[in-house]
């Protein structure tokens, strides 16, 4: 098993690969294999779960976590998505605007749990219930399923690269089929790339493009605003931090104490917002920078 990511949570795990993600699992492997098996990372335990989910005809998802007294995660359970039942007051609400999405739970018991062993730091599994309560999908539809359904960096930047050349999103998505020898193996739809392009345009001519030209314009009136930020893989904005002229003499009168907030989910952007504050001489708050951040890091 390859190693994918650190053990106190999962990366962006997209493969590389051009072959399917069943080809990672033997056809034959029974629930006594998979309870023998260890793995160096979570990460490495999911792509594992998927991969046989994916050869069995289901989707997974990750549930709940367990830490120990000194908060570190000690066990992480992977379940069917179709595991539970949807919340009653969802169903019961009123005000909704759109139609109810169609209920996909209907209480599957089949999961994976892996606990850490501290002898070795390895992870192992600990339960592994097979049971589902549905009926499992055929191949040539397991690649719609949610845990299936996507396109991995290097996908996207190979479609990017063909569209620079001019060639359209169906000869592109024909080329993929080539690649892995069929239409049946590839993970994604040719609607998730015209979704990605998208995606692409709205960050290229949206928030991001509104927000740096907030800030230039903010500089062309106050000399000493300070503002920076990065960006990461496909143009995508990660960190943004500002500081104006007024928050920095403030800092030098009152910087004496250091507050630091964050806040986390409040923004549609699903991002951590970081203030740096304190209080004046008349006990009022005073903000001295502010940022957004893709890692706590």
């Amino acid at each position: 098993m390859s190693m994918l990511g650190d053990e106190e949570g999962f990366p962006n795990m997209t493969q590389t690969e051009a072959e399917p993600e069943s080809a990672q699992v033997p056809s034959h492997v029974s629930v006594e294999d998979v309870l023998k098996m260890e793995f160096f990372t979570p990460g490495e335990a999911r792509e594992f779960y998927t991969s046989y989910s994916r050869l069995k005809g289901f989707a997974i998802r990750n549930s709940k976590t367990v830490k120990n007294a000194k908060g570190d995660i000690v066990r992480y359970n992977f379940v069917c998505n179709r595991e539970g039942f949807r919340q009653k007051k969802w169903l019961d609400k009123l005000d909704r605007k759109r139609e109810h999405k169609p209920i996909t739970r209907c209480g599957c018991v089949a999961e994976m749990r892996i606990k850490k062993n501290h002898g070795n730091g390895k992870w192992y599994v600990s339960q592994f219930v097979d049971d589902h309560n549905h009926t499992l999908l055929p191949e040539r539809f397991v690649r719609y399923l949610p845990s299936h359904r996507n396109m991995s960096d290097a996908e996207i930047a190979q479609m990017n690269s063909m569209r620079q050349v001019g060639i359209s999103i169906p000869k592109i998505y024909q080329s993929f089929a080539m690649q892995v020898g069929g239409f049946n193996l590839i993970r994604f739809t040719k609607e998730d790339m015209h979704n990605e392009v998208r995606k692409q345009h709205a960050l290229q001519s949206g928030d991001v493009n509104a927000a740096l030209r907030f800030f230039e314009h903010a500089a062309r009136n106050d000399e000493r605003l300070f503002w920076r930020y990065q960006v990461a893989a496909g143009c995508r904005m990660c960190d943004i931090i500002w500081s104006d002229g007024r928050s920095q003499e403030d800092y030098e009168a009152f910087g004496d104490v250091l507050a630091f907030d964050a806040t986390y989910g409040r923004n549609k952007y699903n991002l951590p917002v970081i203030v740096l504050s304190s209080v004046n001489h008349h006990n009022q708050t005073c903000v001295f920078a502010a940022a957004m951040v893709s890692c706590e890091s």
